[in-house]
């Protein structure tokens, strides 16, 4: 697969795409997702929660999504609010916990106490007959052999069994995510997060992608959304901070910055940096000569 998709397709010139019948969701269904940082950041304009909701509509379910993404939630953060959120009568709930549980130390959540945790908010949703997706929680970090990632994989490897085990659906986003920085390794810089966490336009479009493919959306299907998804303003490692990013720009519109840094041999944040830098140098050059 190559890393980037070249050229432009207008977002919204789509025609209709239908595969409602081969859909787990059902129209008229409200979506909760529940989980941390990166779910809440997941509801943004360019989040995966958008997208993921625009791909629905484009093949042919008209749901409502319900965002419980909240920054910092550990698993047994999310068992505790779990009842006010079933009290909003969602029919899906995507889970998605773990980051946090291994990324917050002294202060997470030991994997045994993960499971427990993660059993009961099963348990929880099944007694009020509401459908689960299962995701494996994001790395923590882009570095697959850090000791969080190393840590997280047990995490990871609990979820793939309870949904084996329960009949849930599942998206395995850690073994996509670790899959995408693997075949981007030669490539500089940051590969699907802005800061080593939180997801940038490549890493919302691949959760995006995860998601529908879980709910049962052909990969054909997929693919032809995906390319309209890389017109959207989206989070990208650019002079920006993770939590309130000011500067938004498409996948296309990045990767004529990433083919002008590949050229001199930087990453694109490398060569923003050149180019702002020497613009300064050049306006006070001219302001000394006046």
């Amino acid at each position: 697969m190559k890393l980037f998709t070249i050229g432009s397709v207008i977002f919204l010139s789509f025609a209709f795409i239908s595969n409602a019948d081969e859909m787990l969701i059902k129209n008229g269904a409200v979506v909760a997702f529940v989980g941390d940082s990166i779910t809440q950041f997941g509801n943004r304009p360019d989040g995966f929660v958008h997208l993921v909701m625009d791909g629905l509509k484009r093949g042919g379910i008209t749901a409502k999504a319900l965002p419980e993404g909240i920054g910092g939630n550990k698993s047994d953060d999310i068992l505790k609010r779990l009842p006010g959120i079933l009290r909003k009568k969602p029919d899906w709930i995507v889970l998605q916990c773990g980051t946090n549980d291994v990324g917050h130390g002294e202060r997470g959540v030991k994997l045994d106490d993960y499971k427990i945790n993660i059993a009961a908010i099963l348990e929880a949703a099944e007694a009020a007959a509401v459908h689960v997706m299962l995701v494996t929680p994001s790395m923590h970090t882009e570095n697959p052999d850090s000791a969080n990632n190393l840590k997280l994989d047990g995490y990871c490897d609990f979820i793939r069994t309870q949904a084996a085990e329960r009949g849930l659906p599942l998206a395995d986003w850690n073994l996509v995510q670790h899959e995408t920085i693997r075949r981007q390794s030669s490539i500089k810089g940051l590969k699907v997060t802005i800061d080593n966490l939180h997801l940038n336009g490549y890493g919302n479009r691949a959760l995006a992608e995860t998601l529908l493919a879980a709910f049962g959306m052909e990969k054909e299907k997929i693919a032809i959304l995906s390319k309209g998804w890389a017109d959207i303003p989206s989070m990208a490692p650019v002079l920006n901070a993770w939590n309130n990013p000011q500067y938004k720009i498409s996948i296309n519109d990045y990767e004529i910055l990433y083919r002008a840094a590949a050229k001199e041999g930087k990453s694109v944040e490398e060569l923003v940096k050149k180019i702002v830098a020497e613009f300064i140098a050049t306006e006070k050059d001219k302001a000394a000569d006046e």
